[in-house]
C-alpha cells in the first residue's frame, strides 16, 4: 500500500489501530463416535475444519486424519500453519472477543475419491512434459529451468499427499457424506473437547 497523502495515512493508522486477532482456541479435541455412542477407534479418518472469522471471510483445514484412537488433536499453532490464517494471525494484537464459528466434519469420500483421481493424473506427469508445456506456453528455457526445481518439490510434496489420502478410512464409516458435524463457536482461547457421532 502506497501512503502518498494524509488521508490514506489517516485511513491506513485507523485500520492498524482497530486491527485484532480472533479467537482461537490453545486446543481442540474431537472423538469420533459410532451410532451406538462408543468411541469410534479407528485411524486415518481424514476430518475437515472450516473456521469463520467474519461473515465474508473463511479458513479451511482439509485433510486431517485421525489417530488410532479415532481422535483429532489440532493445537492454535497447527489451525493456524495449514490455513491463510498464518499470512495474518498475530497474538501481539488485541484480541477480537468476538466468538468464532467453525465447522469440524469428516470428509465426503466421494470428494477424497475425485481429488485422489485427480491429484494421481497431475503427480504422474514427466519433467520433460512439464518443461515442453512450458515453453509452449511462452517460458524461456532459463525461466523454465528457475521454475523446475519448485515443481520438482511441489510433485513430491503431492505424491507424499496421495500417499496419506489413499490411506484414508473414509469409506468405512456410515457418516463420511459430510452431512454429520459439528458447528459451534470458540468464545475463548481455551482447550475444547468435542464428540462427533
Amino acid at each position: 500500500m502506497e501512503i502518498d497523502n494524509p488521508e490514506k495515512f489517516a485511513e491506513y493508522a485507523d485500520e492498524l489501530q482497530n486491527k485484532k486477532h480472533p479467537i482461537l482456541p490453545n486446543n481442540i479435541s474431537v472423538q469420533l463416535k459410532d451410532k451406538n455412542g462408543d468411541n469410534l477407534k479407528m485411524e486415518n479418518v481424514l476430518c475437515h475444519l472450516n473456521i469463520y472469522i467474519d461473515s465474508l471471510s473463511y479458513y479451511t483445514y482439509s485433510f486431517i486424519p485421525t489417530n488410532s484412537d479415532g481422535i483429532v488433536n489440532l493445537t492454535k499453532e497447527q489451525m493456524i500453519q495449514n490455513t491463510e490464517l498464518k499470512h495474518y494471525f498475530d497474538e501481539r494484537i488485541p484480541l477480537d472477543k468476538t466468538p468464532v464459528k467453525f465447522n469440524f466434519m469428516v470428509m465426503d469420500n466421494n470428494l477424497l475419491n475425485g481429488i485422489i483421481s485427480s491429484m494421481e493424473n497431475y503427480v504422474n506427469i514427466d519433467i520433460e512434459s512439464i518443461k515442453a508445456d512450458l515453453k509452449s506456453r511462452g517460458l524461456t528455457d532459463s525461466q523454465i529451468a528457475v521454475q523446475i526445481p519448485a515443481i520438482e518439490e511441489k510433485m513430491k510434496s503431492d505424491k507424499k499427499l496421495v500417499g496419506l489420502l489413499k490411506k484414508n478410512k473414509n469409506a468405512e464409516l456410515d457418516y463420511s457424506n459430510g452431512e454429520k458435524k459439528i458447528t459451534d463457536f470458540w468464545n475463548s482461547e481455551s482447550d475444547y473437547n468435542y464428540e462427533l457421532k
